[in-house]
Parts: C-alpha cells; structure tokens; sequence
C-alpha cells in the first residue's frame, strides 16, 4: 500500500469511538417492585446528579394575628396596669406553650390602654405575633 488507511478501517475506528463513548454517558435504571395497579397510577422519575429527596424538604408558611389581652379590674390605674401586665406575661407564656413546633418570629403585647370608671379601670390591648409554621 502507499500509506493510505484503507477506508473500512476508518469507518471501524470511528464506529467504535462512537459507541464508547455512547457507552460511558450510559447509565443503568433498575425498577424493582413496582407493579402498576388499576386503581393507581405510578410515576417513575429519573434524575441525574444529587437532588434533595422532597418528601424530606421542609416548607415553612408565616402566619401573623392578633389577640386581646385583657387584664383584671383594679381600683387605681397602677392597680389595672398591673393587672394588664400579668394577663400579657400569661399570654406570652401560653403561646410558646402553643407554639413548640413553630418558630416565634415576633410576638408583643403593644400599648395597654386603660380606662372605666372609678373604682374598676381595666387595661386592655391588642397583642400582635408573628410564627413561621412548618407545612408538608
């Protein structure tokens, strides 16, 4: 031969290049166990690379409200004021009680307001809060 590459051996050489490297990007998908029912339907997903499970992420929801707090009669103002105090301390209380799953972004009992007659003035205000809730 005068140094020519016959043309067959070309063609081999290239189609055997080409299925190894079809080869290496090949990956091997075995599905065990899944028997496709009538009543149910069966989604199979195939992906590549790492990828967070997301039957385990978890999804989070901010809820914001508000609330009364009240606190008992008292025959002075300081006397209601205090009384207001303690029903805001309460109620702080019980909602970190309510609340041990949710994460408390924000809670205050805002400015009490006190008023009535003499002899039983009550404080009273409207409580804000703040909770990023876990949902699934």
């Amino acid at each position: 031969m005068n140094g020519c590459i016959p043309a067959f051996t070309l063609f081999f050489a290239g189609l055997a290049l080409t299925l190894n490297v079809g080869l290496a990007h090949a990956q091997a998908v075995d599905v065990r166990d899944v028997r496709p029912d009538n009543s149910e339907s069966t989604t199979i997903e195939i992906t590549k690379g790492k990828k967070a499970d997301s039957k385990n992420e978890n999804k989070w929801e901010i809820q914001e409200g508000t609330a009364d707090v009240e606190g008992d009669s008292g025959a002075t103002n300081k006397e209601a004021k205090a009384a207001w105090t303690k029903a805001c301390n309460d109620w702080k209380k019980e909602f970190r009680t309510d609340n041990k799953e949710n994460k408390i972004l924000s809670m205050g009992c805002g400015s009490a307001s006190c008023g009535g007659d003499v002899g039983s003035k009550v404080c009273t205000s409207k409580a804000t809060y703040k909770v990023k809730t876990q949902v699934n």
